[in-house]
């Protein structure tokens, strides 16, 4: 029988984690869950612990897989091709969630007929705990504004997700903005939980250790999302939101991201990819409605730099503003 919702585990080194992954999945209410976890070429002892831990727990539908460490959209990938579920979810090798999540996820897809069920989540680190409201908001354009670029706090319908035909773009972070933003022009129906179900750890500062290589990355993203929309004829009804995006990924957390980074000159040239990128493919972005319909301390600094200022500003957010825009 066609389990009810399958649950991809991609783990790449995370043999000190996974298991508490694994425990709050086997804890899990919903009785036909299938888990797929893959070993991404760890180095370290990550497959003996799934192996370990499918021996001390038999009646759990959990399916090991191993391959060539390609990075993380290709192991979604490859995930994605062995899902048997009617729903499919993410949850990272570091996090948990609690039992009745896809429990009820599940009922309410299947009473919405919602394709994709968002819910609420916790951001966790060594400061504590803060929870994070996702939506609602609607289909279309106004989905691809106000989602959060996060998988594993919401499921979606297998045949749907196949059906659309998105994948992740192999060899490229920031994976997670790539698949959901070309999946919104998709999406017709929504249903929102209104509750927090999944913790995610945050660990480490990576935010100090961008390189001009990973602003590249990020820049072939939103070339492919962008690209995506034109192919299949629907850029002009999406072009404000794609701008704004755009706006915000480039003057907002990139910029900071870039502004970070260590060597002068290639902090620089950083930022002036992101910063080129948002004028040549937008060249009227001041003039993007959702600058001042959204509102907010964001939006006005958006409004506000320039290419005259635009270094102060990553001189000022690199020594000011150690968070996230």
């Amino acid at each position: 029988m066609r389990p009810k919702l399958s649950v991809i585990v991609p783990c790449y080194n995370a043999a000190a984690t996974v298991e508490r992954a694994l425990d709050s999945l086997a804890a899990q209410t919903l009785p036909d869950l299938e888990i797929i976890a893959v070993n991404d070429g760890s180095t370290d002892q990550t497959m003996a612990v799934l192996q370990h831990y499918q021996q001390n727990h038999p009646d759990l539908n959990l399916h090991l897989y191993t391959k060539p460490n390609e990075g993380i959209a290709a192991c979604r990938n490859y995930a994605l091709d062995r899902v048997s579920g009617e729903y499919l979810g993410f949850l990272d090798a570091d996090d948990e969630t609690v039992p009745e999540m896809f429990a009820e996820m599940t009922a309410a897809a299947d009473q919405s007929q919602a394709e994709v069920v968002v819910s609420d989540f916790f951001w966790k680190n060594s400061k504590g705990e803060k929870l994070e409201k996702e939506g609602p908001y609607e289909t279309g354009p106004d989905m691809m504004v106000h989602l959060f670029a996060t998988l594993w706090n919401k499921i979606y319908r297998t045949d749907f997700v196949r059906q659309s035909g998105v994948r992740f773009p192999d060899g490229c972070r920031y994976e997670d903005d790539c698949f959901l933003y070309r999946l919104v022009r998709h999406v017709h129906q929504l249903y929102f939980m209104n509750r927090p179900y999944v913790r995610y750890y945050q660990v480490g500062a990576s935010i100090t250790h961008t390189s001009n290589e990973q602003v590249r990355n990020m820049i072939r993203v939103f070339e492919l999302i962008t690209q995506d929309y034109r192919d299949s004829g629907t850029f002009a009804q999406y072009h404000d939101a794609l701008e704004y995006i755009h706006i915000r990924a480039f003057l907002g957390s990139n910029f900071l991201r870039s502004a970070r980074i260590e060597d002068r000159q290639e902090r620089k040239e950083t930022i002036l990819l992101g910063w080129n990128l948002l004028n040549e493919t937008f060249p009227h972005w001041r003039q993007n409605p959702y600058l001042r319909s959204i509102g907010g301390a964001k939006n006005r600094y958006f409004r506000i730099v320039n290419r005259g200022n635009l270094m102060f500003f990553a001189w000022l957010f690199r020594h000011f503003l150690p968070e996230n825009l």
